[in-house]
C-alpha cells in the first residue's frame, strides 16, 4: 500500500455548460495535470475537489480566474483492489477515533490497485495509523 499526504484543491463552479472547461483548458495551458478529480453538483454549483501536479500552479490559475479556492490536505492511498479493502482501511481509521469527512477515488494505474483520495479529521494521524 502507497500512502501520501496531498494538497487538494477545492473550487464552485457555475452549474452550466463549458465552466469545467474553461478551468481545466487553463490549467492545462500552464502545464498542471489533474491528478484527481471530484465533482459534486447542486442546482446552482457544482463542487469541484481536484489534486493536481502542481496545487500552487493550480492556486494560482484558478485564483486569477476568479475562482475561490480552498485548499485541504488529503490522504491519498494506492491500494489493492479487492473487496474488503476500503472496508479495512476504514475500520482502522474508525478504531483510532479517525473521522472520514469524505471520500473519492478510481482503479489505479492497474486493474489491480485502486486509488482513494481521503479527508480525514486527522491527517497525519491517518498516515501514521495506516502506515504503521
Amino acid at each position: 500500500m502507497k500512502l501520501q499526504l496531498r494538497r487538494q484543491i477545492t473550487i464552485a463552479l457555475k452549474n452550466e455548460p463549458g465552466q469545467l472547461a474553461k478551468a481545466c483548458d487553463a490549467l492545462a495551458r500552464k502545464g498542471v495535470n489533474i491528478d484527481a478529480i471530484s465533482i459534486l453538483d447542486t442546482i446552482e454549483q457544482g463542487v469541484i475537489r481536484l489534486l493536481t501536479s502542481d496545487y500552487a500552479t493550480a492556486r494560482e490559475i484558478l485564483t486569477a480566474q476568479g475562482c475561490h479556492v480552498v485548499e485541504a490536505e488529503v490522504l491519498e492511498i494506492e491500494a489493492k483492489n479487492h473487496p474488503g479493502t476500503l472496508a479495512k482501511l476504514a475500520r482502522s481509521l474508525a478504531d483510532a477515533g479517525i473521522n472520514i469527512e469524505y471520500a473519492y477515488g478510481t482503479e489505479g494505474s492497474s486493474s489491480e490497485l485502486m486509488r482513494i483520495c481521503l479527508r480525514v479529521s486527522d491527517p497525519a494521524k491517518a498516515l501514521n495509523v495506516l502506515g504503521g
